[in-house]
């Protein structure tokens, strides 16, 4: 069975949606303030901006098997423009079965094409499977990432 790769357009905001809830299954989590409502209304204004990009991947029976988002950020003084990956989620039936690559892949190809000069991806320490998923991608482990949540007013 192949898989079909293309960028997300308006209007799908509720399948990439649910395409991360993937993320959120062992050894993932769910953010403490999820909300589908909220995450599709992002979904929106990314696809409305014009410095990043969302995929989807599609079986042949046009089934959602895995989303990817990639977004062109940061000018960095010592390594150029910088594109980052911030999701890659593969539907649990599918994964090893080469959705990850495609979407990987044309992640990369966008930030190729829109000027990057590295590609960026930060990966929870629990996603060990996934971290020799990208190392076998010819991905480098550079840093370790840190995060401070801020905290605002409802």
């Amino acid at each position: 069975m192949s898989i079909h790769v293309r960028q997300f357009q308006p209007g799908a905001e509720a399948a990439f949606v649910t395409g991360l809830e993937w993320l959120f299954e062992p050894p993932g989590s769910r953010p403490p303030d999820w909300d589908r409502g909220r995450a599709a209304e992002r979904t929106a204004r990314v696809l409305a901006g014009g410095n990043a990009a969302l995929f989807e991947a599609r079986s042949d029976h046009d089934q959602l098997v895995g989303v990817a988002s990639v977004y062109l950020d940061i000018l960095s003084v010592r390594f150029g423009r910088r594109a980052s990956i911030e999701d890659l989620a593969v539907h649990p039936e599918w994964r090893s079965r080469g959705v990850g690559a495609s979407l990987l892949a044309a992640a990369r190809a966008w930030a190729h094409d829109h000027g990057a000069d590295y590609v960026f991806l930060e990966s929870g320490v629990a996603r060990t499977a996934a971290h020799r998923f990208y190392l076998r991608a010819g991905a480098t482990q550079a840093a370790s990432a840190f995060r401070w949540t801020i905290e605002r007013g409802r």
